[in-house]
């Protein structure tokens, strides 16, 4: 083992990892042209690239996207336009449904960013993202060397816009509720409290619980006021609406 990948296994140990999310405009390329051309449409990637050739500005690959919109006419717009695009071999529609639509794209594409992130010494922490215009990348790396080192090999081939350059933080935990909290809300669940309409009170869920209508009332109060807002925050930034 090297020295370099000796001291990149320490700073991992060691748990200095910085976090990054980078806007990337990739010259000449037709995901970032189309979704300029129509900002109301956000590209979730779905499947990892898959390189059938490679030649010097000429990337034949297969990519699964999520295509999102607010109308299901602007997905049929986008689709048209991008299977006619000039470097667009192939699009297949997997899957449609009201303002969505599942596809499996080959295409060409000069240069390849995915490379770029890979060659930086920097990993990957969720799909790729498009959005007028922009790739966003998040990436964690254990030296911010790798994290300046790939925002310099994007800008040669376009246009880049760090977004977030920090401590990584994990998105996994969530609030932090108490063990009476968690189990109110169990209790609540089961009893059918948030079906529509409502199938039991707030007494039914104390006499459940063993405890006071009070106290179910005000840890039910507690949880939700912590819960929620992280719930509707993270839909709405996987919808698109950030």
């Amino acid at each position: 083992m090297s020295r370099e990948q000796d001291e990149i296994n320490r700073k991992w140990k060691e748990k200095k990892v910085k976090a990054a999310t980078i806007g990337f405009y990739h010259q000449n390329c037709q995901t970032s042209i189309s979704t300029e051309k129509f900002p109301h449409i956000r590209l979730d990637e779905v499947s990892p690239v898959v390189y059938l050739d490679r030649k010097p500005g000429k990337y034949d690959y297969l990519l699964m996207w999520n295509v999102r919109a607010e109308k299901p006419s602007e997905v049929d717009e986008y689709l048209t336009y991008v299977k006619r695009h000039n470097d667009t071999k192939r699009l297949t529609v997997l899957e449609k449904s009201g303002s969505q639509a599942l596809i499996l794209l080959n295409a060409y594409m000069p240069s390849s960013s995915y490379e770029k992130v890979l060659q930086s010494g920097t990993i990957s922490t969720s799909p790729v993202l498009a959005k007028d215009g922009f790739e966003t990348y998040n990436v964690v790396s254990p030296d911010p060397k790798g994290i300046k080192k790939l925002a310099h090999e994007l800008e040669a081939i376009g246009d880049v816009k760090i977004m977030r350059v920090g401590d990584y933080r994990s998105e996994i935990t969530g609030p932090s509720l108490t063990d009476k909290q968690k189990d109110a809300l169990a209790v609540a669940l089961m009893s059918g409290y948030y079906s529509w309409p409502r199938g039991v009170g707030l007494v039914q869920l104390a006499q459940a619980a063993k405890i006071s209508r009070r106290s179910m009332q005000e840890r039910l109060r507690r949880a939700e006021a912590k819960l929620f807002p992280h719930l509707v925050k993270g839909y709405l930034e996987k919808s698109g609406k950030k």
